[in-house]
């Protein structure tokens, strides 16, 4: 009877955890990157927020930071990872980023920022899905670090564009408030006249 009390108990969980891969996959600002491989020694960080999450942290920001709690309670996905790179994952991570970069272009997603820094610097690209003029659906950040980590951010839900700094420091992405003050300090700085 045990068993099958078990059996039922992991069906019925698959089943769950199949409908969310599926509601996730039906969004249009969700992008599947798989995993990432750790590395043996290194730092790997994975945080998968769920609406229910969202939802729920939105109601603690609530009494304190009610606009963050409004932007947090209109997200309806946030995957991040963070891997530190070896020679056992470098090259395979760095394909996955690839592929990825790939694929959003080949499915209409716009490329917003494109860094390449010199002498193994940081190599960072922001793709953006529009649902329209305004409206941001999905933000998708790869990041290969000059410090050996990569990093991967898929943010899922309505974001104007100008709301992406405020979803970086509420949720606490460094990759994308470094992203927003390089993108930032660009457009300040004057044009050089021909």
């Amino acid at each position: 009877m045990k068993n099958l009390h078990r059996l039922l108990l992991a069906t019925g969980l698959a089943a769950l955890l199949s409908a969310s891969v599926h509601a996730a996959d039906s969004e249009p600002g969700y992008i599947d990157m798989g995993q990432l491989v750790p590395s043996a020694k290194g730092e790997y960080v994975e945080i998968n927020l769920s609406p229910s999450l969202l939802k729920f942290a939105a109601k603690i920001a609530s009494k304190q930071e009610p606009a963050a709690a409004a932007l947090i309670g209109n997200l309806k996905r946030v995957r991040v990872n963070v891997v530190s790179l070896d020679d056992g994952n470098r090259k395979g991570t760095i394909e996955q980023m690839d592929n990825i970069r790939r694929k959003l272009e080949s499915q209409g997603w716009t490329q917003m920022v494109n860094v390449r820094e010199k002498n193994g610097g940081d190599n960072v690209n922001v793709h953006v899905k529009q649902a329209s003029e305004d409206v941001i659906e999905g933000l998708v950040v790869t990041v290969i670090g000059k410090k050996g980590e990569a990093v991967f951010v898929n943010i899922v839900g309505n974001i104007s564009a100008d709301q992406i700094s405020e979803v970086a420091t509420a949720l606490n992405i460094d990759p994308l408030k470094k992203i927003h003050v390089k993108m930032k300090h660009r457009a300040e700085e004057p044009e050089e006249k021909a």
